[in-house]
């Protein structure tokens, strides 16, 4: 089965290199040229829990050239979903379908309104991993990981998806509602990202801050809230001393943490911003997820500007004002 993996970051790396060692025909799509080029020349570092690994494996920025093939992988940030979406039309078969293991909602539907639903598996991962530059990923949490088809349960495909994952040492797991399971990473996610993202603070650092956690309350409050007015029945039957056990024991860096320090646009507008969107149609106020959301991108806007703009004269700016 050719795979492609749609994103050569912090997930795409583990999930597509687990897949290389244990002899996949993987094949990558990322928009990075450094990242692209060391899968190239196989000198593209994977460490962390898999021990210190080099990857080598086709790669390019576009499908152009590419092998056409049976799955594809989704691993980009939400912002690039539309783009991995076209990235995938252009590279599967006809017969091809792809997965998507990101976090936020409104991923599948962007790849269903693409591909079309018949070609859409849901998925979600519960492992961590960070991207420090292109070209180098570290696996640094090992969990499960779930896949099933949008309307509910497996399938052949699924299984063989599954079987697949088991061989590269992955801990699969077929979702009777691969919805609730994609909603109930959404909660977890909206609770415990952007308070890292906006504090500095790691997980495990939330859980022992009152102030954090106080907010974190807040905010999972309204989440929660919003997911019911939905009628969406969450795999977990107490997600709020679940949050307070991984906030207990977990010192990673989310990914929107792992965004904010390298100067990389956030996933906000899926988890948080899509909380406050999906209270206003369902008349559920959303103040403290508002309000965390648009602090967010203040502060991830300043970052941005601060890593990858000319230093802003601000004597020049005052002089202006005074003039």
């Amino acid at each position: 089965m050719k795979i492609c993996i749609i994103g050569a970051g912090a997930m795409g790396a583990l999930y597509g290199g687990r897949l290389l060692l244990a002899g996949g025909d993987v094949q990558f799509i990322e928009i990075r040229q450094a990242a692209v080029d060391a899968l190239n020349d196989g000198s593209y570092l994977y460490d962390g829990l898999d021990g210190e690994h080099r990857l080598q494996a086709p790669a390019s920025t576009t499908a152009d050239g590419m092998s056409p093939a049976d799955i594809a992988f989704i691993h980009t940030d939400t912002n690039n979903t539309r783009a991995a979406a076209e990235h995938a039309r252009a590279v599967l078969k006809p017969e091809g379908w792809a997965v998507t293991f990101q976090n936020g909602v409104g991923n599948v539907e962007i790849l269903t309104e693409i591909l079309g639903a018949e070609r859409v598996v849901g998925g979600i991962s519960y492992h961590s991993a960070a991207s420090p530059k292109a070209g180098h990923a570290t696996h640094t949490n090992a969990n499960k990981t779930w896949i099933g088809e949008l309307s509910g349960g497996g399938s052949a495909r699924v299984e063989q998806l599954r079987d697949m994952l088991a061989g590269a040492g992955f801990d699969p797991h077929i979702a009777d509602s691969i919805q609730s399971v994609i909603w109930t990473k959404f909660m977890l996610n909206c609770a415990v990202n952007p308070l890292c993202a906006i504090t500095g603070l790691r997980s495990g650092e939330v859980g022992q801050d009152p102030s954090a956690m106080e907010m974190q309350g807040l905010i999972l409050d309204e989440t929660l809230a919003v997911i019911a007015a939905k009628g969406i029945t969450l795999t977990d039957p107490d997600p709020k001393a679940s949050i307070v056990k991984i906030l207990g024991r977990a010192y990673n860096k989310p990914s929107m943490l792992q965004h904010m320090e390298a100067g990389l646009q956030t996933e906000i507008d899926s988890l948080n911003g899509a909380v406050v969107r999906e209270g206003a149609a369902h008349g559920v106020p959303t103040p403290y997820s508002h309000a965390l959301t648009m602090m967010i991108k203040a502060r991830n806007a300043n970052v941005i500007r601060q890593m990858h703009e000319p230093p802003i004269d601000y004597a020049a700016l005052e002089a202006a004002n005074r003039r």
